[in-house]
């Protein structure tokens, strides 16, 4: 359906960490809480460039994924709607920024 954005993973499978572990590391060594990724910016995140595109694409674009993300606010998927309420502050970031500010 959407496309999951930040590479996020489907919580899918819970696993508790195997017993003598403590929880410090997986059977792979790998640390349990990996650390978090770098935030990205508003224009990374709606795939807009202000350098490169001018105001009407940046517009158009928003408007774009403004529909898009919208629809998905409402769905009964938590993950989704988590997906679509950070789009959709990135885009009134972007628009306030880029579209309105004329």
């Amino acid at each position: 359906m959407f496309k999951k954005l930040f590479g996020r993973r489907r919580k899918d499978s819970k696993s508790k960490p195997a017993a003598g572990t403590g929880g410090a590391a997986t059977s792979t060594g790998a640390p349990a809480n990996p650390k978090p990724k770098k935030a990205r910016s508003p224009e990374a995140v709606c795939g807009i460039d202000p350098k490169k595109m001018s105001r009407d694409e940046i517009r158009k674009r928003l408007a774009e994924l403004f529909r898009r993300h919208n629809q998905a606010e409402a769905s009964l998927d938590p993950e989704l709607r988590e997906e679509a309420r950070v789009m959709l502050d990135a885009i009134v970031v972007c628009r306030q920024k880029y579209v309105d500010n004329g």
